[in-house]
C-alpha cells in the first residue's frame, strides 16, 4: 500500500526477497536430497557463472518492469498483464 503516494520500501525489495528465498530453499533441498557431494555440485566455478548470468538478466528484467511499472495503478497493471 502506498503511503503518502509511494511505498514504505523499495520496488526491487520483492524481487530481491523472492530470489534469496529461492536460494536458501534450493540449498536445502540439495543437501537433503543428495547429501554434501550434491551440495558442493553447486558450486563449481563453470556451471556458476553460467547459470549467474542468465539469472542476472532475470533479475535485471524484474527490475526494469518494477521500475516501468511502478507508476501504475493496480487496475492499470492487471489489465496490462492479461494480454
Amino acid at each position: 500500500t502506498k503511503v503518502g503516494g509511494k511505498y514504505p520500501h523499495d520496488p526491487i525489495t520483492v524481487p530481491l526477497t523472492e530470489c534469496l528465498v529461492t536460494l536458501v530453499v534450493a540449498q536445502c533441498m540439495a543437501l537433503a536430497n543428495g547429501g554434501l557431494e550434491e551440495w558442493k555440485a553447486i558450486w563449481k566455478p563453470k556451471p556458476m557463472m553460467v547459470f549467474s548470468m542468465i539469472g542476472f538478466v532475470y533479475a535485471f528484467g524484474d527490475y526494469l518492469e518494477l521500475k516501468s511499472l511502478g507508476g501504475l495503478s493496480g487496475t492499470t497493471y492487471q489489465v496490462l498483464s492479461q494480454s
